[in-house]
């Protein structure tokens, strides 16, 4: 008994020692304390040890030691080039940055390894931007955005980049997002005409032909010859009803390429719009010629032919015109007027019948159609008259309830 209890006594003083060494300031144990503390020296070694890795190309293990060679110096900005490097390698570019950004911040690290870093920062710039050059191809616009705003991370200072941006936010119908992007891209490159185009067309689409106007004025300036700069032009300058600007810029136009359909379809829609009907219809005669389905040029052939009092060819383009867009309104009102014109009146009614079921708010229309109804009426008699009358009638009152309104 005495032995055990001698035997007891031992044990629990070896345990009481135990216990002293566990708790002591030089052990450090349990979720309580965390783990041991890396010093620079472990640091250093983590980093050679890195750098063996490395020559190895065993790039796992060297991003392990040099995480810990970090924690233990978060200053050593070899180290964080060098993970850097390593985070390029295993394709993990945001991982990569933020090394890079840290070793750019500070100033020995900018001045030792900034010329280093730039190519690893171009590289992933080119492939997102590549990225999204493929995704507006394919016209997966959302995945050009998301490709270009990556782009952007690696080099804010590309007017590439904004101006790729800008083409997906147009398609994606975002305007104002596509023009800021090119607001952007011409801040960092203002020697690029086709992104003052660019601009300038966004600007259209955004009833602003003001701005629209400046922009193709600018991009003008830089390629005097460009036709379709100057198409753009005056396109601008007609929305701004400058009549004798457009015409300016359209005869430009036409003596830089005579033969050109784009440049004869605006430049006689300008004369149209400048009532010039005779060199309006002699430039759309051309391009009817050439495009005989082109329905812009037919319409406005159709329009100065009835200018010109010659109903005969412009009943016949008009009419080509509606086969071809039903739902041209404006069509249909313009062939009602001319066969009202030439006494054709149960012609005249159906296609005035067609504007105000196309577009019941046509004041126009509605007194087109009441005219038309009232003299049909007069080439009538008995109760088909009397409803032709009646008729006309409503058309009238329908024609003044929306005036008041």
């Amino acid at each position: 008994m005495q032995f055990i209890l001698s035997t007891f006594s031992k044990r629990a003083g070896i345990l009481l020692c135990l216990t002293a060494f566990l708790f002591s300031a030089g052990f450090v144990s349990g979720p309580a304390y965390g783990k041991p503390k890396i010093t620079k020296g472990d640091a250093a070694i983590a980093k050679r040890s890195a750098k063996s890795y490395i020559k190895l190309r065993v790039v796992d293990k060297a991003i392990v030691q040099l995480k810990i060679a970090l924690e233990g110096n978060p200053n050593d900005m070899e180290a964080r080039f060098l993970l850097g490097q390593l985070y390029s390698d295993k394709s993990r570019p945001d991982e990569m940055k933020a090394e890079f950004d840290l070793v750019l911040a500070d100033k020995k690290g900018k001045r030792k390894y900034g010329k280093k870093i730039s190519p690893f920062m171009m590289m992933w710039w080119q492939r997102n931007y590549n990225t999204g050059v493929k995704a507006i191809g394919a016209q997966d616009f959302g995945a050009a955005v998301e490709a270009m705003q990556k782009a952007v991370l690696f080099d804010p200072d590309k007017a590439l980049t904004y101006k790729g941006l800008g083409v997906a936010y147009l398609n994606m119908g975002q305007t104002q997002a596509g023009i800021d992007s090119y607001i952007k891209a011409i801040d960092l490159d203002d020697k690029d005409p086709s992104a003052y185009v660019n601009l300038g067309r966004a600007y259209m689409n955004s009833d602003k032909p003001e701005d629209a106007k400046t922009c193709f004025m600018k991009a003008h300036e830089m390629k005097p010859d460009n036709v379709s700069y100057l198409r753009d032009l005056a396109n601008a300058q007609q929305r701004l009803k400058d009549t004798a600007g457009a015409l300016k810029t359209s005869e430009k136009a036409l003596a830089l390429d005579p033969e050109n359909l784009e440049i004869l379809t605006m430049a006689g829609q300008t004369y149209l719009i400048g009532e010039n009907f005779q060199r309006a219809s002699e430039l759309l005669e051309k391009v009817v010629a050439q495009q005989p389905d082109n329905t812009d040029a037919l319409y406005n052939l159709a329009a100065s032919y009835k200018a010109l009092g010659n109903f005969d060819k412009a009943v016949t383009l008009f009419e080509k015109t509606v086969q071809s867009h039903p739902k041209d309104h404006e069509a249909w009102y313009n062939l009602g007027r001319i066969y009202d014109e030439q006494n054709k009146m149960a012609e005249a009614v159906q296609a005035l019948q067609m504007v105000v079921d196309l577009k019941p708010t046509s004041i126009n229309g509605w007194m087109a159609l009441s005219r038309a109804y009232a003299r049909k009426s007069q080439t009538e008699s008995g109760s088909t008259a009397s409803e032709s009358a009646k008729k006309a009638q409503e058309a009238f009152n329908m024609a003044e309830s929306l005036q008041g309104n």
